[in-house]
Parts: C-alpha cells; structure tokens; sequence
C-alpha cells in the first residue's frame, strides 16, 4: 500500500514538471443532432482557457487539495459558454402543453481546479442570464438557417431576462485503479456534485469506469453529465494518453429556472403547467485521446426527462471536444 502512493506521489511530481508550462484551450460542442431530434437541452457552445499549474495563495489555500496535506497540481479555468432548451416541436407558433419551454443561456464559468492521482476536484461559479439577453433565439435561428433546419417559431415564449448564477463543487474520487492488457489501466471511480443557486440546485453522486493509459494524470476529465460531459482542463500532469469511459449517476435537483422560469409571453402560464422533476439520472459513454499538443473527446450521453409532463423517457446529446496545449 505504502509502495502504490509512493508510486503515485512521483508521478505527480515528475509530469508536473511537464504540466505545469502548459495552459489549455478548448472547444466543446454538444448536441442532440445525433439522434436526429432538435428538443430538451439541444446545443450547448463552450470556449475555454485553463491555466498551466499556479501555486495556491493564502486565498485559494483552502480550494487545494494541498490544504489536507496532499500533493496537487492547481489551475484556474475561465469558460464562456452558451446553453439552449426547447420543446418538441419547434415550428409551433402557440406555446405547448406539457412540454419543456424554450430557455436560453449565456454565461461565464469561473473554475479553481485541484488534481491529485487519487482524487480531482473542481469549485465553480457561474453566472449568466436568461431570455432575450441570452441571445439563444437569434443563435438557433442563424444555426438552421446555415444547416437548412426547420425555422423555430416559439421563442416569443421562452423564459423570461434574468441574471441567474450558482456555485459547486465537483469531486472524482478514485476506488479502485488496476493494471490491465498493454500498459493500459482499469478504474472505478465515485463522481460526486453539489450546485447551489438560482440557475440550478442539485445533489448527485454516481460510478465512473475508464480504461486506458495514464488514468493517474488524468482523473477527472471524463464527467457524468450531459451539458459538457468532457473537461480537458483537468488533463492535469499527463503528456499524452488515452480512455474509453462509461458512467451512471443519481441526482436530485431542488431548481432549475429553465424549467420553472416565468414566461412573461404567455399570458396564461397557468395553462401550460411545466413541473420540475426532482428525481434524475444520467449516462455517459465516451472516447478520449490526447497527446503534448492537442487531443479530442466524443461522447454519448442519455438522461431521464427534467420535468414530469414529459412524454419522452430518455433524452440524448452528443458532444465534441477540441483542445489544445500551450
């Protein structure tokens, strides 16, 4: 046991040494094409900078896992990214009973990222807004004017201008790690997350698989989620490598303004109720490959519906990351 953290110590010293000259860029896409509908979370747009290693400061102390006496390696990530909601069918120009409203959601991301071979973690904040100012309308209607899409009709009812945030925090902390065939790993690992405010809040937990090369150096790029299932910023100390990974994960959510929002362009919004499903869950499946310049993810991810009206049991995204090393 002694002889494994030892092991596992000078592997996060020596790719440090790497790591810690390289910040991260990334472009992540998601969206539900790949299952040939256009409902649900249906896109999501997200550009990134991850900073190369930082030495935490009596500030940020305390969001290290140095704090408890650990070795780490610590970065900042700062994220724009853009979310959009609709219902089934887009081209109805009457708001629709028991069925998600249009949502849209413009936002930055302000992340404090501590890694460690044997856990990652990540503290969040987040802030956007909602409605017209999220620009969600205008975006959906150039994107299928590009592509030859149907037009969308409803967003004269989507939810309504809001500044909306929440903070979080996000643990990957690892079972059980096992050497497997050529020079590869298989691992199992808790994801677990907390996010309080008044975007969304919720309470989750769930099992990660992986199996691949150096699952030490990058613990916690893989996510069970299905709005940015995969995080390049926490590649961490590793110069290259590969995973293929699968997860399940339980959640509870107490808010979520895109389903209970107001819609102040319906003048009636009694009549077409929309009630938030408190009880979730989410699967992941997915492929990584990355080496000291660049690398890529694809991912396939199903949940079960956010609200109770729904008449769909199972959504689905798919999603694309890009990234680079600088």
């Amino acid at each position: 046991m002694k002889s494994k953290y030892l092991y596992s110590l000078c592997l996060l010293v020596s790719s440090t040494a790497f790591a810690s000259d390289r910040s991260t860029v990334t472009f992540s896409l998601d969206n539900d094409g790949i299952f040939g509908v256009d409902q649900d979370y249906t896109n999501g747009l997200f550009l990134s900078y991850a900073s190369s290693a930082i030495e935490p400061n009596w500030l940020t102390k305390p969001l290290s896992l140095s704090y408890w006496g650990a070795s780490s390696l610590d970065k900042f990530e700062i994220t724009l990214g853009h979310k959009m909601y609709t219902p089934s069918d887009i081209e109805a120009d009457q708001p629709l009973t028991n069925d998600r409203p249009y949502a849209g959601f413009l936002h930055s991301e302000f992340n404090y990222i501590s890694l460690n071979p044997q856990q990652a973690q990540r503290f969040n904040f987040t802030i956007g807004t909602t409605g017209e100012n999220s620009l969600a309308d205008k975006a959906q209607d150039i994107v299928h004017g590009i592509t030859g899409s149907d037009d969308p009709q409803g967003w004269d009812y989507q939810i309504g201008n809001k500044v909306v945030g929440s903070v979080g925090y996000l643990s990957h902390f690892n079972l059980s790690r096992v050497r497997s065939i050529a020079n590869s790993d298989f691992e199992i690992s808790n994801v677990s997350e907390v996010n309080a405010g008044n975007f969304r809040s919720d309470l989750s937990t769930g099992l990660m698989f992986r199996w691949g090369t150096d699952l030490a150096g990058n613990m916690g790029a893989a996510n069970i989620d299905n709005e940015v299932p995969f995080r390049p910023s926490m590649l961490g100390a590793s110069n290259s490598g590969w995973f293929v990974f699968g997860g399940l994960e339980g959640r509870y959510r107490f808010n979520d303004i895109t389903i209970e929002g107001d819609r102040p362009g319906i003048e009636q919004p009694e009549n077409y109720p929309v009630t938030l499903e408190n009880w979730q869950a989410t699967a992941v499946l997915g492929v990584a490959w990355y080496n000291q310049s660049f690398g890529a993810s694809l991912t396939t991810t199903m949940k079960t519906p956010d609200y109770k009206e729904a008449q769909t049991d199972i959504y689905g995204t798919g999603g694309l990351s890009l990234f680079a090393f600088f």
